[in-house]
């Protein structure tokens, strides 16, 4: 008994999990182009070239803005993501959230519990790791 709940504790610490969360974009909005808000605060340094070739994917333009949301904005995207370590720096959480003016439309927050524990897959690179968060988020813009 002690030797079956040892090796599921194991194959959990190993599995690690992944949770999307994700409220999609309405099929009404129709969107061309994205302002990304710039997160200064944000360290995982290729997060945002991973989105923007992300939503290339969706055949959406995006730009970066820092400052005030420029006036050509009819959609804009917010962010944060966390970067945790093991051997080097990967991607651990996210979170994206879409408007339109001041609306949010859609939201979506990539997880790994535990840090994704020994599980080699929490390397993977941004684009692999939220792609299936973007699908979800823009489904209906593929």
């Amino acid at each position: 008994m002690r030797f079956r709940a040892l090796t599921i504790g194991f194959v959990l610490i190993l599995a690690g999990c992944t949770n999307i969360k994700v409220e999609p974009v309405e099929r009404q909005y129709q969107i061309s182009k994205i302002c990304i808000e710039e997160n200064p605060k944000v360290v995982v340094g290729d997060f945002v070239d991973g989105l923007q070739l992300l939503l290339r994917k969706h055949h959406i333009e995006s730009q970066l803005y820092t400052r005030s949301v420029p006036s050509t904005c009819e959609y804009r995207l917010t962010y944060t993501a966390i970067r945790s370590w093991d051997f080097s720096a990967y991607l651990s959480d996210a979170s994206i959230s879409l408007y339109k003016g001041n609306q949010k439309i859609g939201f979506a927050h990539y997880h790994l519990t535990g840090e994704g524990g020994f599980d080699p897959s929490k390397m993977a690179t941004v684009e692999e790791k939220m792609e299936p968060v973007i699908n979800q988020l823009l489904g209906q813009n593929k």
